[in-house]
């Protein structure tokens, strides 16, 4: 494997780690506010179903992330 290489695989590894840790808090956000949301009934139905919808953004992304994890690991073997 060439030096250039194995830049580009550390490099793309330490920002996924990076992107990781932002989705983390980001979930973990959105869950509390999702709770708070439950909670207060005088909260607009919109509302809660826009955050619902957030949610599974951010699980999509979760996702793509760690088939671009699995990707480049593979690629560094």
């Amino acid at each position: 494997m060439s030096e250039e290489l194995k830049t580009y695989i550390l490099d793309e590894r330490k920002f996924l780690h990076e992107i990781s840790n932002q989705l983390v808090i980001a979930m973990g956000m959105g869950d509390y506010v999702q709770g708070v949301l439950k909670e207060n009934t005088s909260i607009d139905e919109k509302c809660s179903q826009k955050m619902q919808k957030t949610m599974r953004a951010v699980e999509k992304i979760t996702n793509m992330v760690l088939e671009r994890r699995d990707k480049i690991k593979s690629m560094s073997t």
